[in-house]
């Protein structure tokens, strides 16, 4: 696949995860951002909190990749790495059921304010956009991007843009059954 439509395809996921949160869980009321799940999970603002830590984690790293890989005046290649894909797909609500426990680093606690923890995720996403402008013409394989689990394994920036965009969408969706 070519970066190119690597990045129109990450652009379009993301977009859809903006929209969705503006228009679905932006304008809640507090207490439903709050309001714990059935199953005793985590609720709408936990969710979203835990997406949070997770962009705050990554996007300083793909940012620094991504600017120190070189321009490429020919169009570029883009090509998951087999431990990236091995991430994604194990996040991907649609290929993998499985439960994961977060790492406490990750888990959500003592939200005061939901509607920032909704206005910050808000951020990240369009703060991601402007990533993925800055990754055209770069090579995404070049660079590593070392992950939340350590910092011995590391993944290309384009895996780590993937990982963070299907993630989102895994607790979106968890998110959304709580409406």
């Amino acid at each position: 696949m070519l970066l190119e439509e690597f990045l129109t395809y990450a652009e379009v996921q993301l977009e859809i995860q903006l929209k969705e949160v503006i228009a679905v869980i932006q304008n809640l009321p507090e207490e439903i951002l709050l309001k714990p799940a059935s199953n005793n999970g985590w609720s709408i603002a936990e969710c979203i909190a835990h997406l949070n830590s997770y962009a705050e984690f990554y996007l300083p790293h793909i940012e620094r990749a991504i600017s120190k890989s070189p321009e490429q005046a020919e169009p570029v290649a883009f090509k998951h790495s087999m431990i990236g894909k091995y991430f994604i797909n194990s996040m991907d609500p649609d290929r993998s059921k499985k439960k994961f426990r977060a790492l406490k680093r990750h888990r959500p606690a003592g939200i005061s304010s939901p509607g920032n923890v909704v206005l910050d995720f808000i951020q990240h996403l369009e703060n991601m956009l402007i990533l993925l402008k800055k990754a055209k013409n770069k090579n995404l394989g070049k660079n590593s991007v070392k992950t939340s689990i350590s910092s011995w394994i590391k993944i290309n920036p384009g895996d780590a843009i993937q990982f963070l965009l299907t993630h989102n969408r895994r607790h979106l969706e968890q998110a959304k059954r709580n409406l």
